[in-house]
């Protein structure tokens, strides 16, 4: 899915208009399941509600974002670095 995401905003970064019925909607139908997973998933004290509540917001943005040519990528890098992060530990730790 990351991998997905990066090439989404690199296309969309050279002037690719995304089609929002045809792209961008079934991509966030298919991936919204991980944030929505990420909201229940249990592990150490590091991943308290709150921060659950932030990495499925911070996904849920970063999927509908990438595919906007004008978004940050500043912004876009640090989303996806912290995204990349709770999702490999969650991976690790077998809950995802």
């Amino acid at each position: 899915m990351l991998e997905e995401i990066a090439r989404r905003y690199d296309k969309a970064r050279t002037g690719y208009e995304f089609d929002f019925k045809t792209e961008i909607e079934p991509f966030l139908n298919e991936n919204k399941k991980l944030a929505d997973q990420l909201l229940h998933i249990e592990t150490d004290e590091r991943l308290t509600e709150r921060v659950r509540e932030i990495m499925s917001d911070e996904l849920m943005e970063l999927l509908m974002s990438c595919h906007v040519s004008r978004f940050s990528l500043k912004l876009y890098h640090e989303k996806f670095k912290y995204i990349n992060m709770w999702v490999n530990h969650a991976g690790k730790e077998g809950l995802l």
